[in-house]
């Protein structure tokens, strides 16, 4: 049986109404850090919500980035948005 797929743009239209409406949602991402030029490996996050993003002129790249909040580890994050690469059990579609 094949995965259900999403596309990326719909899953953060998604994530944001789930946010919007009190919801959490869960998403699995590569990690990876710019400046460091060096990544952790993948992050599973089961209990997600979304922070207001940041602006382009407070942080390099902020409109390909994801902020959200782990609400099991309660900590803010950020992930690059083409590294989702699952969202509440569907895989993303870069398309």
């Amino acid at each position: 049986m094949e995965m259900e797929e999403i596309k990326l743009y719909d899953a953060i239209a998604e994530m944001r109404r789930l946010t919007a409406n009190g919801e959490t949602f869960s998403m699995t991402h590569a990690t990876y850090n710019r400046d460091k030029r060096n990544t952790n490996g993948f992050r599973a996050v089961r209990c997600a919500r979304l922070r207001p993003a940041a602006k382009d002129d407070d942080v390099v790249n902020a409109d390909f980035k994801l902020f959200y909040f782990d609400e099991d580890e309660k900590l803010p994050r950020v992930c690059w948005q083409p590294l989702i690469m699952f969202f509440n059990g569907k895989k993303i579609k870069l398309s």
